[in-house]
């Protein structure tokens, strides 16, 4: 991948596709570094990422769900050419419900 700067409006709503060119979604949200330098770690995506974006994810008790969005690691990204985003070749993103760590 090309290194250069990049808007986190860049990344939202591009189609995330494999290397194959099977469409895994579209970006919903971002996962970064803390400050001071933020880095991005994570592309998400799905209607958790959705919610999660919109702070509706568990509104009513206030708690954080310990389940993750779907979303594909910032090391799986082979090329980012907006509106779409290609992972290496046999890269996977991660998948809704797994546990986070």
């Amino acid at each position: 991948m090309n290194r250069k700067t990049l808007r986190i409006s860049d990344l939202l709503s591009c189609k995330i596709v494999t290397a194959d060119g099977k469409v895994v979604g579209h970006v919903a949200d971002v996962q970064l570094t803390p400050a001071p330098e933020y880095r991005v770690t994570a592309l998400l995506f799905g209607p958790r990422a959705w919610l999660l974006r919109l702070h509706m994810l568990n509104p009513f008790n206030g708690r954080p769900s310990s389940k993750a969005p779907n979303r594909v690691l910032w090391e799986t990204i082979d090329r980012i050419e907006p509106p779409i985003i290609t992972l290496k070749p046999g890269c996977q993103p991660e998948k809704q419900g797994q546990e986070i760590t």
